[in-house]
């Protein structure tokens, strides 16, 4: 991958981030689909979306298996 790719990609992590620190359990659903989008894209590897989806998960609480909707497998 070239340079600007590596610089796509950790910007949309870093975006991403920062979303899932303010986000709740409402919201949290909709994020992982954000998360997901982004990798497909290729605007994240697959190392950021696993960090991101356990963030998520942490950020929609100790139910986040069924609060999600399974979306975070």
């Amino acid at each position: 991958m070239d340079e600007r790719g590596d610089v796509k990609m950790s910007q949309k992590f870093d975006e991403l981030k920062q979303k899932l620190k303010n986000v709740d359990k409402e919201k949290a659903g909709q994020l992982v689909k954000d998360v997901k989008q982004a990798h497909d894209d290729g605007d994240i590897d697959e190392n950021e979306k696993k960090e991101l989806m356990s963030e998520a998960k942490k950020a929609a609480g100790s139910d986040a298996a069924g609060g999600l909707g399974g979306l975070g497998k």
